[in-house]
């Protein structure tokens, strides 16, 4: 390596080490591409989101409302692998709740998965319906099993 490029080396280095001092990376970005990463997960079926309340044309009609025009939560739902999901998402203080119902799957237990890694199993009744309390705000997912017996996973969504 000639001079001029080990000081273009050295240069980019220092470039790195100032940006990473005075704009670093916040924890979410970090925690959602290792959610993203850990995607790549073949041998399971997508369930992709097929509706959003906070999307514009979500479609959603708003049934419930706190004070002003807020609506009382964020509705989701996802379809795919034989599963069909609706979560409604509601916020207390920094704590999120999920009441939330799977068509199609199979058994009484699924798995909530966050960004990080962490994952905690969620009881479902014999309807299908869960509830998670206390959550805190970030990406997450759920995985569980379709009555056919396939793995199905729902895609990250950031809370």
């Amino acid at each position: 390596m000639d001079p001029h490029e080990q000081d273009d080396e050295a240069l980019m280095a220092e470039l790195r080490r100032i940006v990473a001092d005075a704009d670093p990376v916040p924890d979410t970005v970090v925690a959602a591409a290792r959610a993203a990463f850990e995607t790549r997960d073949l041998d399971r079926d997508l369930a992709e989101l097929v509706a959003d309340s906070a999307a514009a044309d979500a479609g959603f009609e708003t049934v419930r409302q706190t004070s002003g025009s807020q609506a009382a939560g964020r509705l989701l739902s996802f379809d795919g692998g034989g599963v069909r999901v609706e979560m409604e998402v509601t916020r207390t203080g920094d704590d999120l709740t999920l009441i939330g119902q799977l068509d199609g799957a199979a058994g009484t237990a699924c798995d909530l998965e966050r960004g990080g890694g962490h994952r905690t199993a969620i009881e479902l009744d014999d309807l299908g319906r869960f509830l998670v309390t206390g959550l805190p705000p970030g990406p997450l997912r759920l995985r569980c099993r379709s009555a056919g017996g396939a793995e199905v996973v729902t895609v990250w969504i950031t809370l």
